[in-house]
């Protein structure tokens, strides 16, 4: 498999070039929004208070992200509940979580006022109310809930795969799924022991859609936790925090994928079970020396909420800065990987500023090497995160964000991939292979079948394997060649041990990796 480094080129967009935004309209199905309480931002009618015309992007309408210092300020967010009421809104405020980071809180309509409940509309009154009634900088943290999607589906939506959206050369399933089962005949790629080239694993940080069961990992079945000490493990804290987070919609309750079918009535395995599982088993392959630490933020529909992306991310800043001040390595969180995202609608305009920007920019000047999938709907919109590689490096911070696009299996950039010169670095996505849950089996058959024979059932994934396509795959590539380089600078330099935690070293260190990488991938 392939990957390519590209040095980043920070500077001006070339318009009608790779790089130009055109207008990407958003097909989500009905029955997401529906499940999610979701909503379509329509530029064309959405009111904008003192700005430019929003774009389009998908989010919570009953929901506000609120940081939780505001919410803590009796004199702020009484200010902000006052404009809201002028509106016919209010917000249930929650306790205070205790930190810094953005909140849900959910938004409801005043007793007796009979209108819709909508957030951008409700933002819009905040931001009309800013430097008059309420202070600008208080009403620009607070912001939209996103709808943020798993980075995997060809043609044009990022979710649902088992849609007719994918199509042509991608589509080799009968459901239309670009995922398929497949058997291969290798033993799980050797892990070396601890020594004298590495003291410590480089640790891989997964937020998608949980884990299964699956021998390369040595889970049996979802009666127990990942084994101690094993290839995967899971971050309780920050699926505590996403438990935390549950405004007006489904929870997530812990790091298991499920459930593997659908809520509809034909049951299908739903589009994205299997996905985390999948990418942790790219990390196996390319980077056997690796650990993940698996978190669970996305539904196995593909779906995932803003708030519960940043509450994930806050907790491995929590534990990179532990792991700083105890001399803990153990602690230690090196890469993160993420494939999902989602359309930004306001992402030129600087007085906003979103919570996951804050987040991810903090995890870089930690010197976390943070990796995102520049998404699936061949355009040159931003995807963001992905599209934070378009930001300048800080002094005495971390590598920025590297963002990944896709390529198919003859180094050609794939036809699905995103594009633009905010992408810095292309690996393989297209026909990989990987690992999937063995527990996974739907109700499709096969097309033709008797008591003798049968043709291949598109279903049954109790092989442990699957074909699958999609930015998402690219991603985990890339940031297992990064762990490889982490490994490589610390063998090579000793002032730059694994062991060494301090931010100076991890700084240092996750700035030779990448230049690693572009000794031995740059294009």
């Amino acid at each position: 498999m392939a990957i390519q480094f590209i040095r980043r080129r920070l500077g001006a967009r070339q318009v009608g070039g790779p790089d130009y935004e055109p207008a990407v309209k958003l097909r989500v199905p009905a029955e997401l929004l529906d499940r999610h309480e979701g909503r379509v931002l329509d530029p064309r009618r959405a009111e904008a208070a003192g700005g430019a015309r929003p774009r389009t992007t998908a989010y919570r309408p009953r929901v506000l992200l609120v940081p939780d210092d505001v919410l803590c300020d009796p004199a702020a967010i009484g200010a902000v509940r006052a404009v809201l009421n002028a509106a016919g809104y209010d917000l249930e405020v929650p306790r205070s979580g205790g930190g810094a980071s953005a909140r849900p809180v959910a938004l409801r309509a005043l007793t007796g006022r009979d209108h819709d409940v909508d957030s951008w509309a409700a933002l819009q009154r905040l931001r009309a109310a800013a430097d008059d009634v309420l202070d600008w900088d208080l009403v620009r943290r607070i912001s939209l809930e996103h709808l943020v999607f798993s980075a995997v589906t060809i043609n044009g939506t990022p979710w649902d795969t088992n849609s007719d959206q994918v199509t042509g050369s991608y589509r080799r399933s009968p459901s239309g799924s670009s995922r398929v089962p497949v058997a291969i005949a290798v033993e799980p790629p050797r892990r070396d022991e601890l020594g004298d080239r590495f003291t410590r694993r480089p640790v891989v940080a997964v937020l998608d859609s949980g884990i299964g069961p699956h021998p390369w990992f040595d889970i049996a079945d979802r009666s127990a936790p990942p084994p101690a000490d094993g290839f995967i493990s899971v971050l309780d804290e920050a699926q505590r925090a996403i438990r935390d987070n549950a405004v007006a919609a489904p929870s997530l309750l812990d790091y298991w994928d499920s459930p593997v079918v659908s809520e509809s009535l034909i049951r299908d395995v739903d589009s994205n079970t299997g996905h985390g599982t999948f990418i942790a088993g790219i990390i196996r392959q390319a980077a056997p020396n690796a650990d993940v630490l698996a978190i669970r933020v996305m539904h196995s529909d593909g779906v995932a909420y803003g708030s519960d992306v940043i509450a994930a991310l806050e907790e491995i800043s929590r534990r990179v800065d532990r792991a700083r001040r105890e001399d803990r390595p153990g602690d230690m969180v090196d890469v993160v990987s993420l494939s999902l995202g989602y359309l930004d609608e306001s992402p030129a305009d600087s007085r906003y500023t979103t919570h996951l920007a804050e987040v991810v920019r903090r995890l870089t000047e930690q010197g976390v090497l943070v990796l995102a999938a520049s998404g699936n709907n061949s355009t040159g919109r931003r995807f963001y995160p992905a599209a934070f590689a378009d930001l300048p490096d800080l002094p005495g911070a971390g590598p920025g964000v590297i963002s990944v696009g896709a390529l198919n299996p003859n180094d050609t950039k794939a036809s699905f991939s995103n594009d633009g010169a905010w992408v810095t670095c292309w690996a393989t996505g297209a026909g990989v292979v990987s690992t999937f849950p063995t527990d996974v089996s739907g109700p499709r058959q096969p097309e033709l079948a008797d008591e003798h024979r049968s043709g291949l059932d598109p279903d049954d994934f109790r092989s442990g394997f699957a074909v699958w396509d999609g930015t998402s795959f690219a991603t985990p590539l890339a940031a297992a060649a990064v762990a490889n380089a982490l490994i490589d600078v610390a063998a090579a330099d000793t002032g730059l041990s694994l062991a060494a935690v301090d931010q100076e070293t991890v700084v240092k260190r996750a700035w030779a990796a990448l230049e690693r990488c572009y000794e031995q991938y740059e294009v």
